[in-house]
């Protein structure tokens, strides 16, 4: 290739073709919407090929060498590396003929295309597509002209997705497993440390908006709300004033700080994990849409999540949809993986919906989750904590161990000696909720 003079083909070719022709191209690849039914519309389409206006726009560029999509035009001309233009018509896509007759398949799956965009297609058609001698993969880039975003894939990733025994079938699906409960594990992890940290520290920031307030003339903004809604810190701020060891401004400052360096490692999380679990070309904002799942779930279960039914039911069915989906990412080489997080959102919108209005409502209709007990199932602790309300971010970590009953829905045929234990059993520890 060393040896050709850099040219530009108006002509539409096969790619598989001219990958075999050249050890060492650049490929332009450029979509356009054909319909042509008649042959005066398909003269007048051979004219527009011929006019080099319309091989100015391109969408996407692709070479087997990832150094040669990093090339301009003119690195390119002095190299002489061949450029070539090749055409990828949407009904060619759909139909696998540029003259090739819609089905209502094909014709919704290139409406839909118009929505989810045509990276995906593109990504497996040249995957697939482009292979060496006796029809072995090859490696191969793809950059998008339009967003800048690169995409790659190895020869040797391709063989173990197509080829292998059946141990080999086996221990990759114990390793999508593996991984896809990792996964699961980490992102929920960070994702619930975080809420726990938004939650206890970021309140701080309502007592002096309320001081604010009262400044201003509002009598209704009187802070003993906030003491007796957020006691962590309510009673470090009445410490505070009545001891005078620093003033209000430190602890405000010093749970900000909290806030900032807790958000920086979680966002270093969401960086560093990804190149471990999506260790490979994925589209661009696919972890910040997994963890923004996982960030809804987490503050769902905080508000809505109280009864026994919706503890037991939706954490499972989370993990449920969460493991599927990860399943199908790992399963394949480039799926529609931004396309599958439609189904997602939306299986995710329907458990929301079903712990709601199925489970949440009837229990709170019969009085198991009210405002004295506002959360059916707990952690009961063996030890005490300073503060009951606000427990250690640890805790989080430990299965729920304890069940509140109602007084009048309790069976004891000794009610003293029951009254006892109960008693008894609130000395024993404090009551963590979770």
């Amino acid at each position: 290739s060393g040896k050709h003079q850099a040219t530009r083909s108006l002509s539409r070719l096969r790619l598989r073709e001219e990958a075999e022709k050249h050890g060492r191209q650049l490929v332009d690849t450029e979509e356009k919407n054909g319909d042509d039914n008649s042959n005066s519309s398909r003269s007048l389409k051979d004219n527009e090929l011929s006019s080099p206006s319309y091989w100015e726009k391109v969408h996407y560029r692709f070479a087997i060498d990832d150094a040669l999509l990093y090339l301009d035009e003119n690195s390119a001309l002095l190299h002489n590396i061949t450029v070539v233009n090749v055409t990828v018509t949407e009904r060619c896509l759909s139909t696998g003929s540029d003259h090739g007759k819609l089905t209502f398949l094909t014709a919704m799956g290139q409406f839909l295309s118009q929505v989810y965009g045509m990276d995906s297609i593109i990504i497996n058609q040249l995957m697939y597509g482009i292979r060496g001698v006796d029809g072995v993969f090859t490696s191969g880039h793809v950059k998008s002209m339009e967003t800048q975003e690169r995409w790659g894939w190895h020869k040797e990733q391709l063989e173990a997705y197509e080829h292998g025994s059946f141990v080999e079938w086996v221990l990759r699906k114990l390793g999508v497993m593996l991984m896809s409960t990792l996964a699961f594990f980490l992102i929920t992890s960070v994702t619930s440390l975080i809420v726990r940290v938004l939650t206890s520290s970021g309140v701080v920031l309502m007592f002096p908006l309320f001081t604010c307030f009262r400044s201003l003339g509002m009598s209704g903004a009187n802070e003993r709300i906030l003491s007796l809604s957020y006691p962590w810190i309510g009673s470090a701020r009445v410490a505070i004033a009545n001891r005078h060891v620093h003033p209000q401004s430190h602890l405000v400052w010093a749970h900000v700080t909290k806030i900032i360096l807790y958000y920086v490692m979680y966002e270093a999380c969401q960086a560093a994990w990804s190149v471990v679990l999506y260790a490979k070309s994925i589209p661009e904002a696919l972890p910040v849409w997994i963890y923004g799942f996982a960030m809804i779930w987490e503050y769902f279960s905080m508000v809505f999540v109280r009864s026994a039914l919706s503890v037991h039911f939706f954490p499972r069915l989370t993990f449920l949809y969460f493991l599927l989906y990860h399943i199908y990412f790992y399963s394949v080489p480039y799926g529609y993986f931004d396309v599958a997080l439609i189904p997602l959102f939306l299986f995710m919108f329907h458990a929301m919906l079903y712990t709601i209005l199925g489970l949440e409502a009837p229990n709170a209709a019969r009085g198991v989750v009210n405002v004295e007990c506002p959360r059916e199932v707990y952690n009961r602790l063996s030890w005490h904590e300073p503060v009951a309300a606000l427990p250690a971010e640890w805790t989080m970590f430990l299965p729920l161990n304890s069940r509140l009953s109602p007084l009048h829905d309790r069976v004891s045929d000794t009610p003293t000696n029951d009254a006892n234990n109960n008693d008894r059993r609130e000395d024993d520890g404090n009551v963590a909720t979770g």
